[in-house]
């Protein structure tokens, strides 16, 4: 039987899951040695020992699968930002690295139609392999979490894993007091609103990450003429889409398609003294 769209969602949110430790230990945000080593689709994966860790993360997935069943996502990102020492430490945070998610592709379901084809055809009794001989149900092992995912896509999500250590391995190194955090840009249409309201998960952007339009909002006619002459553009914005862009993997099987990349911030290279050779790499 095809994966439910519920299933198909699980499947990404438990991979992001993992994306998202990976990588923390890859670009060494926390100590490695506070990881342990696992397989997830077949190849090598790291996961947080710390409980508050793992907490915040599983938190933020949650969050982000809610706003995902109401089709409102069109980007996720991981952002890698620093404040710099003490003595450098501004109001805003510093953007050094996006590890973004283009998941405007992604399917919107009915919420009645979600999990059609969940129920055995039998009316839910389980299948006669679950049985033993003497018809008392077997005690199963707890079933891995990549387990029951469709071979196709488990091959996908394998391909990604093992692109983000490709092509973290070749980044500058990052300066020292860095943290990360997970976003959202959600799609622009008319119908979908900011997920406000309490409690409240999701908090706005800096504005150097905001997206600005024509027909942006302005406090007053002195933020109309910024805007017209650029300098508005540098103030809201002027870290979306990075100083440098490296594409890391385009997944797509069934009806579930998304691309990941990476953004280098224009204040990782200002760090070091360093200029981007070109805004846009491959391999």
């Amino acid at each position: 039987m095809a994966p439910t769209y519920l299933e198909t969602l699980s499947h990404f949110t438990t991979f992001l899951t993992a994306y998202t430790h990976t990588l923390l230990y890859l670009r060494t945000l926390y100590p490695q040695s506070s990881f342990v080593k696992s397989r997830f689709h077949n190849t090598s994966v790291y996961q947080s020992r710390h409980p508050l860790v793992c907490e915040w993360i599983t938190d933020a997935i949650t969050a982000v699968r809610e706003e995902l069943l109401k089709g409102s996502v069109a980007k996720i990102g991981i952002v890698i930002f620093s404040y710099g020492s003490e003595s450098e430490a501004t109001g805003s945070a510093k953007i050094m690295e996006r590890y973004m998610f283009d998941v405007s592709a992604f399917p919107v379901v009915a919420k009645a139609d979600r999990n059609l084809g969940m129920e055995w055809e039998d009316g839910g009794t389980p299948e006669m392999e679950d049985f033993e001989d003497g018809g008392v149900m077997k005690r199963r092992k707890t079933k891995p979490l990549d387990g029951d995912v469709d071979v196709n896509l488990s091959e996908q999500f394998r391909a990604a894993l093992i692109a983000l250590t490709t092509r973290t391995s070749v980044l500058v190194p990052l300066s020292p007091n860095c943290s990360f955090n997970i976003s959202m840009e959600l799609k622009e249409e008319g119908d979908i609103d900011p997920p406000i309201g309490h409690p409240q998960p999701w908090i706005p952007v800096q504005p150097s990450l905001q997206k600005t339009g024509r027909n942006a909002m302005f406090r007053d006619e002195f933020d109309e003429e910024e805007f017209e002459s650029g300098i508005r553009r540098d103030r809201e914005g002027g870290d979306l889409g990075g100083a440098k862009v490296t594409p890391v993997r385009t997944v797509q099987a069934g009806v579930f398609r998304f691309e990941t990349w990476i953004e280098e911030g224009k204040a990782k290279f200002e760090s070091r003294g360093d200029n981007p050779k070109s805004s846009f790499s491959s391999f």
